[in-house]
């Protein structure tokens, strides 16, 4: 297959481009939109390079996980942070070597570890010639979608892309200011995600968590049961904390529902076309057409 040339920005959402007169001036030569990227974590990259994803977040439940070593560093607990650096060390350095992608395991309960796996190796676009932002991410977690600190990483950001030659321009997904803090039930079997709360167990007891859950504030997915038997993903601009990545409330978020306008994330592709926005399913076929036609 020929490579493409991929820029991608993260968490760069559409609302963003009037801080960026040359992604502008782009986007007045080539087609360009809004684009749905899914729910949660990862699902829409994978789609749009592979063309479908079950992936919902990074982390999920397998009894033969590839993480299950980590129950004999459970001591490690007693060192903190220090431990926890050794811990994250010791599962990113097989993965460093396989070419993989590098995981953060924050506040993931380490005896919580052993029992699960990650759901990303090789990032999906590098198979292509990948050139990848991250500022717009950390910067909108710490500080918000309408910061000062966020236009001035969009100038820099611009400054760096006008020089680079590219097929593709996309973000994974858009930011969404915090609204509401809330809380969930913590169990023995659970992942808490900033965004979604995750439950294996009986359907004895997910009966009672569902009943804990504050469902007017997200509501219940249904997705491959290997992320949880009962998935509460909250709504737009809802954080849950405390949860497993978070040592304080962030300003902002992501990993909702895609449809949501917060969540769009933005694409130029380089072929005459105008404003069009589209899913992530959508824009792998045209980029098949685009590399067929190259």
């Amino acid at each position: 297959m020929k490579k493409l040339k991929v820029i991608m920005i993260d968490a760069f959402k559409p609302s963003y481009l009037k801080y960026s007169p040359y992604l502008i001036s782009l986007s007045k030569k080539y087609q360009h939109g809004e684009l749905d990227m899914g729910i949660g974590h990862w699902n829409g990259v994978e789609t749009l390079f592979k063309g479908s994803s079950d992936i919902i977040s990074i982390f999920y439940k397998n009894e033969k996980s590839s993480l299950k070593l980590v129950r004999y560093l459970l001591w490690l607990k007693i060192f903190g942070k220090a431990g926890r650096v050794l811990v994250e060390t010791l599962i990113n350095f097989p993965r460093l070597i396989k070419g993989y992608e590098l995981v953060r395991t924050d506040n993931i309960p380490i005896d919580k570890l052993c029992k699960l796996d990650i759901s990303i190796n090789k990032h999906f676009a590098k198979e292509h010639d990948f050139v990848y932002f991250g500022e717009l991410d950390r910067i909108g977690h710490k500080y918000g979608t309408k910061s000062r600190e966020i236009k001035i990483a969009i100038k820099k950001i611009e400054q760096k892309i006008s020089k680079i030659d590219w097929d593709l321009i996309f973000s994974d997904h858009g930011m969404a200011d915090v609204k509401k803090i809330i809380s969930v039930p913590i169990t023995n079997e659970c992942f808490i995600d900033s965004d979604m709360a995750r439950y294996w167990d009986s359907e004895e007891n997910l009966k009672i968590i569902r009943e804990r859950l504050p469902l007017e504030y997200g509501k219940i997915i249904n997705w491959n049961k290997k992320y949880g038997d009962l998935i509460f993903l909250a709504n737009t601009g809802v954080l849950i904390y405390p949860n497993f990545w978070n040592e304080k409330p962030v300003k902002a978020m992501h990993g909702y529902d895609g449809k949501d306008k917060d969540m769009k994330a933005f694409y130029i592709i380089k072929k005459a076309g105008g404003e069009k926005d589209i899913r992530a399913v959508e824009l792998h076929e045209e980029l098949k057409e685009y590399i067929n036609g190259k």
